[in-house]
């Protein structure tokens, strides 16, 4: 509890440089001049009518290959090296307390990469939140916040949505960073069960990754019962090098529908989080087209 206290202390020491916004960015121009508002996840069902698309476009379920980080704002020495470095040739790029700085937006044009990001506040006046970034165009997407219950900012989490070459499916991507700074479950078992809910009604394939904040085993409880619950798969990590609190990783990524290879966790100092970076492939199609309604 000491720990717990002081680190709740420490975080409220550093709200001096930080104010909440109301903003969902979305944005893929090159002057970064566009900002529209991203549907919270309450008020949509994502796949209730399924989104048509060209068979032509999208990502390639042969190889999807996929990094999840905790970006740590940018903030640590060498971080835009590392990134531009871990972020080459990569599908989807998973980040949470992405700050949208020029540095940010550099590497992200560089890798002609779409992106969409749902903002929980500024951080000396520069948007900081969820980030999901890939080669192809989400079709949807939604966000969702929660306040913390001591520091009173929010944790966001963003689904999205993306087309499959030459595929009858689409992949559901949902990317979250969990609540961190509370002494019981009450506010992290909410967010995790707003996100359940979002996701429930999916039949096809999905990624769920993030920083989860399961530094405790009344956390890691509540996301197994989540996997559990939607069926998901936790990756097979063997000696990885996953950030750990309290000796317990916090840092995760689940699936369905999909097989993991080339599973890698580099160790870096350029964020307080070690990245994840796996491979998935899709298992080939049937002739039968899988509805989400059916």
């Amino acid at each position: 509890m000491k720990h717990l206290i002081s680190i709740i202390l420490l975080a409220l020491s550093l709200t001096a440089c930080i104010s909440t916004t109301p903003y969902h960015i979305s944005s893929h121009s090159s002057d970064h001049s566009v900002t529209t508002l991203i549907q919270d996840c309450a008020d949509t069902k994502l796949y209730q009518n399924p989104v048509t698309h060209s068979k032509q476009q999208g990502l390639d379920p042969n190889k999807i290959s996929l990094l999840n980080w905790n970006v740590h704002k940018g903030s640590d020495d060498n971080w835009q090296q590392d990134f531009q470095q871990l972020s080459q040739d990569k599908d989807i790029i998973t980040l949470q307390e992405a700050r949208l700085d020029d540095a940010l937006h550099t590497v992200l044009d560089n890798h002609n990469l779409h992106w969409d990001l749902t903002s929980a506040f500024l951080y000396d006046d520069v948007e900081v939140g969820v980030l999901t970034a890939s080669k192809i165009t989400a079709i949807t997407q939604c966000s969702a916040h929660i306040k913390e219950p001591f520091i009173r900012l929010p944790k966001t989490l963003l689904v999205s949505i993306y087309p499959l070459l030459n595929h009858d499916q689409h992949l559901l991507v949902a990317n979250i960073h969990s609540i961190n700074f509370s002494t019981g479950t009450k506010e992290y078992t909410e967010q995790i069960k707003r996100l359940q809910t979002v996701l429930e009604g999916y039949k096809g394939p999905m990624i769920i990754a993030g920083d989860f904040n399961s530094w405790s085993q009344g956390r890691i409880h509540i996301i197994e019962a989540f996997r559990q619950d939607l069926s998901l798969q936790a990756l097979p990590y063997q000696n990885h090098q996953r950030t750990r609190v309290f000796g317990n990783a916090i840092d995760h990524i689940f699936y369905r529908g999909l097989t993991p290879t080339d599973l890698t966790t580099p160790e870096v100092t350029s964020s307080d989080h070690n990245p994840i970076i796996v491979n998935f492939s899709m298992p080939p199609i049937s002739n039968k087209v899988l509805s989400n309604n059916d």
